[in-house]
């Protein structure tokens, strides 16, 4: 509805200006709403994509519940082969429901696509699964990071065949351990190192979806903000200031962000941010309510002289 007032807006303006007449304006505003009307699926569609993922849920829940139910019973070679069947047939099923043609070509978002994107995610997982299984009595530590590093490659896969929100979720669940695992299991880092790294990596994501280079930006400064926070707060625990100053910098890019992104998400992640690096720092640096009384004040004052200066602007201005 936002949307639709601003295009009205604008005509209206044009049509004052003399650019456009009312007739025109008029139908410019008739083909929008007949291109938004085309574009609204139908109650069957809807229907039938529902139970498409309820679906591919039960599918999942039953193939889970047969592992759990066998897994003592099957050896390491049947555990593999069970998982990595699964995994070739919900990458088969999302080869056929989004048509071979769309793979790779950044197809327009459709039920089909939606879905094939969500069984490339649940692929990946399989192969994660798979991988695991299979080097999990090897007693090396490294194991698991090997499991979710092949995870990761096929999420990638995965999204850069059908760029989706799902797939960007798939990969940012498996990144953050793979570099946490390399890190910290791999490379034997301490713990102030995973963290920065992990922070390291939810920067990446945010100037990736600052870039457009992600197929939803506010996805992408979603799983930024997410990653770079939950990496300020890995580093090591008898360093807070140093978690404070990394989440203070997480605010520090999302407000730099914001004026020529202005997505909420920026705002939001920014203020968030924000409140955790005050949360952070000031037990650290003093005692009392004195501490608390202050911050309550200088929040007050921003908060205020935000308003006015909001308040005081022209209404067209936003």
């Amino acid at each position: 509805m936002a949307y639709e007032q601003r295009v009205g807006a604008a005509l209206r303006r044009l049509v004052d200006g003399g650019v456009l007449s009312a007739e025109q304006r008029d139908a410019v505003l008739a083909a929008v709403a007949a291109e938004e009307a085309a574009a609204r699926p139908s109650g069957g569609k809807l229907l039938a994509e529902v139970a498409a993922y309820a679906g591919a849920g039960l599918l999942l829940g039953g193939v889970m519940l047969f592992l759990g139910a066998a897994w003592d019973d099957l050896a390491r070679t049947g555990r593999v082969a069970v998982l990595a069947a699964v995994a070739v047939g919900l990458v088969f099923g999302g080869v056929v429901l989004a048509g071979r043609a769309a793979l790779f070509h950044a197809p327009a978002p459709s039920p089909r696509v939606r879905l094939a994107a969500v069984l490339f995610a649940l692929a990946a997982a399989a192969v994660a699964g798979a991988v695991g299984s299979g080097i999990e009595d090897t007693g090396s530590d490294e194991a698991w990071v090997v499991a979710v590093g092949a995870g990761l490659v096929v999420a990638v896969a995965g999204y850069l065949a059908l760029p989706s929100v799902v797939g960007m979720l798939a990969c940012a669940a498996f990144s953050g351990p793979f570099v946490a695992g390399v890190l910290g299991e791999v490379i034997d880092l301490d713990d102030f190192w995973v963290g920065f790294g992990v922070f390291v990596l939810g920067s990446a994501w945010l100037l990736l979806a600052a870039r457009g280079a992600l197929v939803e930006a506010w996805a992408g400064y979603l799983l930024g903000i997410a990653l770079a926070l939950l990496g300020a707060h890995l580093v090591d625990f008898g360093r807070e200031l140093w978690s404070a100053g990394l989440t203070a910098l997480v605010a520090v890019l999302c407000f730099a962000l914001y004026p020529t992104r202005r997505s909420p998400m920026l705002i939001i992640g920014g203020a968030g941010a924000v409140t955790l690096a005050i949360v952070d720092a000031v037990p650290e640096l003093s005692d009392g309510l004195g501490a608390a009384g202050f911050v309550l004040i200088i929040g007050a004052v921003l908060v205020a002289a935000g308003a006015i200066a909001l308040t005081r602007s022209p209404r067209g201005s936003d």
